[in-house]
């Protein structure tokens, strides 16, 4: 751990060294209209990788931020849809029946209810997503005799906590997601949600009339804390998996996904048009489509075999442009990431560390070897690309899906090493990128305007860049990219997250003038939340193992 003195010393050197000018323009992951930075609570059932998360470059930001607008109210970590009901029906009975508002009894209520929805989960076997389920595994093989106490687990600060997340799965994940839809509503009085009128009140009083009986019994055991094995098998309807088809519990399900009646806002409209278009390319595909068929069909406006992507919807067709400035968007920080490993693999090759100027010459130098007869400027190689008809055609060479598949290997650490064949290929990309977007003129100013240029790095910024180079020597482009738009930027990048966060996310660091490697970072594609809308589509009847239903048919259309 470095003293505020070294720490002083460190930061003046990268600003006098390397040129790194530090503006006070707010925390990472703000743009000019929401003055609010993001923060992820990741919950304990879900593997969180320290990778995922560091950004070394600043650009995967943008891309969270656009996907973030696409399906509002739900998240990665928003696993099965029959959990929104669960939470509304809680929150409604609590009130009626409890009406205590003291947040520590309220966080006692939420807690057990999902402690025992994981050991219903875990008994009855094979239910995906649910919190808790590893304890309640656990807890059900130990468990001895006909009944098993769960209020030990769920006590908040238990040392035997069924989920260690002080509001457990509902505060980790779940909770935005429900004021988000507009499910759940604030109170003036006191900090309890309260169930939203009409939609909160309705889901509420729909979950209770499709668990009939087993509403009161799943309330009395959350009170008491303990249940048998034969409770355990009254409650196995009350599963994600196992909505009644055409409930009123499940309409509002499907209300909430595909209409605007209970929530008419931008955001309804953007979720319904989105999840219209996952219909859309499970129509196309014949079957349940993969959350990365998903990203490549809306990119390409076709599957891999070519054949077209029919919305007639204009409004759908805006939503899938979204979606293709999205793609791109990824593909433009994944090739730039792809440098800095390569950067990153050059530097830990001198491990007395090297100088700026030498480094960036390095990895120029191995780079421009892959070009037989390297062109003459950035915009000589944009002009001379031939665009693939279909982007994704994975057995075209020139596919932006085939170059994605291959610079993602470059990996992010050392278990394995980026090529200079691998960052050329990274060039390419962003060069095919910059050849669609000019030839299509598309707007990237819309979806990627709004950001704080400084803070968030994205297609736009980096399109803009390299138009300024366009009639630059080829080596002082790739030179520039290097240095400013790869070295530089981590520097900036790292030296705000510790000056603002006290994270230590430094790749490279400096000494005396040499750069040394700390650590290797390198390419990953952001998760657009497409994964739990498939789930949640499943879950209500409107996707599944073959593709449409006759539910899913209707709600495209809607």
């Amino acid at each position: 751990m470095m003293s505020n003195t070294t720490m002083a010393r460190f930061y003046l050197h990268l600003m006098l060294v390397f040129g790194v000018v530090c503006f006070d323009m707010g925390e990472e992951g703000m743009s000019k209209e929401n003055t609010e930075p993001v923060r992820i609570a990741y919950p304990e059932w879900t593997e969180y990788r320290k990778k995922n998360g560091l950004d070394p470059l600043g650009m995967q930001n943008s891309s969270v931020s656009l996907y973030q607008t696409f399906l509002p109210g739900i998240s990665n970590v928003t696993l099965r849809m029959r959990y929104y009901g669960l939470y509304a029906w809680l929150a409604q009975r609590y009130a009626k029946e409890v009406s205590d508002t003291d947040l520590q009894n309220w966080k006692r209520y939420v807690r057990r209810a999902e402690a025992l929805y994981a050991l219903v989960a875990s008994h009855h076997t094979g239910e995906t997503g649910i919190a808790g389920i590893e304890w309640a595994t656990s807890a059900l093989s130990e468990q001895q005799g006909d009944s098993i106490e769960f209020a030990e687990a769920a006590e908040p600060g238990s040392e035997n906590y069924y989920l260690k997340q002080v509001w457990g799965a509902f505060g980790a994940a779940y909770r935005s997601q429900l004021f988000e839809i507009g499910i759940f509503d604030s109170s003036h009085i006191h900090e309890i949600p309260l169930p939203s009128r009409p939609l909160g009140e309705g889901l509420a009083e729909a979950f209770a009339d499709a668990a009939g009986p087993l509403a009161d019994l799943y309330f009395n055991i959350v009170e008491r804390g303990v249940a048998t094995i034969a409770e355990l098998d009254e409650l196995a309807p009350l599963l994600p998996s196992v909505i009644s088809p055409d409930s009123t519990e499940q309409k509002y399900y499907r209300e909430i996904l595909v209409t605007q009646k209970n929530a008419p806002t931008a955001g309804a409209l953007s979720r319904k048009l989105s999840v219209q278009l996952i219909l859309k390319v499970a129509t196309l595909l014949g079957r349940e489509p993969h959350p990365d068929e998903i990203r490549w069909v809306l990119y390409a406006g076709c599957d891999q075999n070519g054949e077209p992507l029919v919305l007639n919807n204009p409004a759908l067709e805006a939503q899938r442009l979204r979606w293709w400035v999205y793609q791109a968007n990824d593909l433009c920080h994944v090739a730039h990431e792809v440098l800095l490993k390569f950067t990153l693999d050059i530097l830990g090759d001198h491990r007395a560390g090297i100088g700026l100027a030498n480094l960036v010459g390095q990895c120029t130098e191995k780079i421009l070897d892959e070009f037989e007869d390297h062109p003459k400027s950035w915009d000589t190689l944009v002009s001379a690309i031939e665009l693939e008809n279909n982007a994704f055609d994975s057995l075209k060479v020139g596919a932006e899906i085939t170059l994605a598949s291959n610079i993602i290997r470059a990996g992010r650490d050392d278990a394995t090493v980026c090529t200079s064949e691998t960052a050329a290929k990274a060039l390419h990309l962003l060069a095919i990128l910059h050849r669609r977007i000019r030839d299509t003129n598309t707007d990237l100013y819309e979806s990627l305007g709004g950001f704080n240029t400084d803070a968030f790095r994205s297609l736009l910024s980096e399109t803009r860049f390299l138009d300024s180079q366009k009639e630059e020597p080829f080596r002082k482009t790739i030179e520039r990219i290097i240095e400013e738009r790869i070295i530089r930027r981590h520097l900036w990048i790292a030296l705000r997250k510790l000056r603002h966060q006290g994270d230590y996310t430094f790749l490279i660091e400096a000494d005396n003038g040499r750069l040394r490697l700390r650590e290797k970072d390198g390419p990953v594609f952001t998760n657009p939340r497409l994964g739990p809308a498939i789930t949640f589509l499943k879950d209500v009847g409107m996707l599944g193992d073959d593709g449409l239903t006759s539910q899913g048919a209707e709600a495209v259309s809607v």
